[in-house]
């Protein structure tokens, strides 16, 4: 029987702990919280976390049930930030392109021509970033008018009013980001 070397495993550990740590911090979690909602010790848990124990498969689903992580993401080989791939769909419509859980808004929105609205953003006293993908689109914020044309990008700096029309003879497409609403905590 062959196993996996020492080092490799180590690395996994390491890599699949450091996911762990980050993705609790930025759900605002302690320690004991998840373990508890894992069920499994918050000694454990830590020794995961600090990549000295490698989770049973069934204590890896809790903790990605626990932390709003699909398997596929707690496994991932990559060690940089979450990735996702795809592609921006010209189709009509908002879609949100961040999980619920994100810390981020990323909304892709496709609109034809004339078409006129307010940003498929929430405002949220944060800066809105958005990427003009195709089309044409002219963007109100706070007052100021811009016009964006395919490959351009605008940062609005705490926008309290933000608006868009679609121009030009061909349907937009753009992608807004910002900061997501802060979580309402369960009482």
């Amino acid at each position: 029987m062959t196993g996996r070397p020492a080092e490799e495993t180590r690395e996994l550990g390491e890599l699949l702990g450091d996911r762990l740590k980050e993705r609790r911090r930025e759900l605002g979690r302690k320690l004991a919280e998840v373990a508890a909602a894992a069920e499994v010790s918050t000694g454990y848990l830590s020794s995961i976390e600090n990549g000295s124990s490698i989770p049973s498969l069934p204590v890896l689903a809790r903790l990605a049930h626990a932390l709003d992580l699909s398997l596929t993401e707690m496994l991932r080989s990559s060690a940089s930030a979450r990735i996702a791939q795809g592609h921006i769909a010209e189709t009509p419509g908002r879609e949100a392109l961040a999980l619920e859980s994100s810390r981020m808004q990323i909304v892709r929105l496709g609109a034809q021509t004339g078409e006129s609205g307010r940003s498929p953003v929430e405002l949220v006293g944060t800066d809105v970033f958005i990427y003009q993908y195709r089309g044409r689109l002219e963007v109100e914020a706070n007052g100021e008018r811009y016009e964006l044309r395919a490959g351009d990008a605008l940062h609005c700096e705490l926008p309290a009013s933000v608006t868009w029309h679609v121009a030009g003879e061909k349907p937009a497409v753009s992608v807004w980001v910002t900061s997501a609403a802060p979580r309402k905590s369960a009482s």
